[in-house]
């Protein structure tokens, strides 16, 4: 919470060519994804779930929020998969029936026969053959199965996010990574993920909810639990502790997690405009940006060296200096890029935003690619301007053997 307020302070700024102002990211968020489209993944790369979850994880330690919401939302939605079955069970069977008979389009001389009207039933022979076929018609019609197909889950996307972000342990690798690129990039292959859910495709009954409530409180609300949720205040923790010590209520419904979920909510709001800053103005994980760090410095000193000794040693011919050049171009390369979290290349060749240390999504988001391309075009002009003024610098010194 001190790295959100940090972030989130008036203070200006030292590095404000390099770090966006207030004002300028509230622009930019009017024009990009909400919170509520990402953790609905109606977003692309690199503003979306996936990438959201890797900062609050890498960068913030907060993933424990986004954990908690999303197993709430996935209770919620199993929870009205359940009251949708419930309110089946007291539904009389006889009326689905007829509606189903009702709703069906007469295909086929039988269907047809049925549906006739009474002028051509009036004579005692088509009076028998009407009773006889619709007594037909009435065994072999018969009503569509209460099953759910696989398919049937593509209007529900948040029960998919608990396989990626919470069962990603309990998968091989190569099905976590099979399931990272298809349930976070493509909405058109939701079946093909789903199938490796079988326990997500029965109903739920009322024993499944009663284990999902249990598991959420058990895995964020107790003391010392796996995943205890710190930032919760402890008017709402007493209240859901309260609500499992009473013994006289089953908790099946994941309601007593709502004003919790709210709660997490308004931090996830907190640190959304922390995600949009490293996804939308930088392409670069902290480790890449020490690397990178560690790697300038070390050829600012090989560069250096190298134009001190050609200046001190009067070497000649003085063409000889401009060797310097390629130490002191990896060098601004690596510095600048460290700083401002943006590497222009990856940008303006690659296409691509660096999610964990060299892994790369590609960038899908319009608005973001352009934002990106400005930035590295103006990064790359301040890289080649300190180029020219440090090579011009050491090349007028003129030569003196001590």
């Amino acid at each position: 919470m001190d790295k959100i307020h940090h972030y989130h302070s008036d203070d200006v700024n030292p590095f404000s060519w390099s770090t966006p102002t207030r004002e300028y990211m509230a622009h930019v968020l009017e024009q990009l994804p909400s919170l509520e489209e990402v953790l609905q993944r109606q977003s692309r790369p690199p503003v979306c779930l996936y990438n959201y979850y890797i900062v609050l994880r890498d960068r913030l330690r907060m993933e424990t929020l986004l954990d908690f919401w999303l197993d709430v939302q996935q209770a919620q939605v199993l929870h009205r998969r359940y009251m949708k079955q419930q309110q089946k069970k007291k539904r009389p069977p006889h009326s689905n029936q007829q509606n189903y008979r009702l709703t069906r389009q007469p295909s086929s001389p039988t269907s047809s026969t049925v549906l006739s009207s009474p002028k051509e039933s009036t004579s005692p022979y088509n009076t028998a053959t009407s009773a006889t076929t619709m007594a037909t018609a009435s065994s072999t019609i018969q009503p569509p199965p209460s099953s759910p197909a696989p398919s049937s889950l593509a209007s529900e996307p948040e029960m998919l996010t608990h396989m990626l972000l919470m069962h990603a342990q309990r998968m091989k690798p190569s099905a976590t990574k099979r399931m990272t690129t298809t349930t976070m990039e493509s909405q058109s292959t939701t079946t093909t993920s789903t199938s490796a859910l079988p326990h997500l495709l029965h109903q739920p009954s009322q024993m499944d909810m009663i284990d999902a409530v249990e598991r959420i409180y058990l895995r964020y609300i107790v003391p010392h639990a796996e995943k205890e949720l710190h930032a919760l205040p402890t008017t709402l923790r007493d209240q859901i502790t309260r609500a499992f010590a009473d013994k006289s209520q089953v908790l099946d419904d994941p309601k007593v997690f709502e004003p919790a979920k709210r709660y997490v909510h308004i931090l996830l709001e907190s640190t959304f405009t922390l995600f949009i800053r490293y996804k939308v103005f930088m392409n670069l994980t902290l480790p890449q940006q020490i690397a990178r760090l560690a790697g300038g410095l070390l050829a600012l000193l090989i560069a250096f060296s190298l134009e001190f000794s050609l200046i001190f040693l009067n070497i000649m011919p003085w063409s000889k200096r401009l060797w310097g050049i390629l130490p002191f171009s990896f060098a601004i390369y690596c510095l600048c890029s460290s700083i401002t979290g943006l590497d222009p290349l990856w940008v303006l060749v690659f296409n691509v935003s660096e999610t964990t240390t060299c892994k790369f999504n590609p960038i899908k988001q319009a608005k973001v690619r352009q934002i990106l391309r400005k930035r590295s075009l103006f990064l790359l002009f301040i890289m080649i301007v300190l180029l020219v003024l440090v090579m011009v610098l050491f090349s007028a010194v003129p030569g003196h053997r001590l």
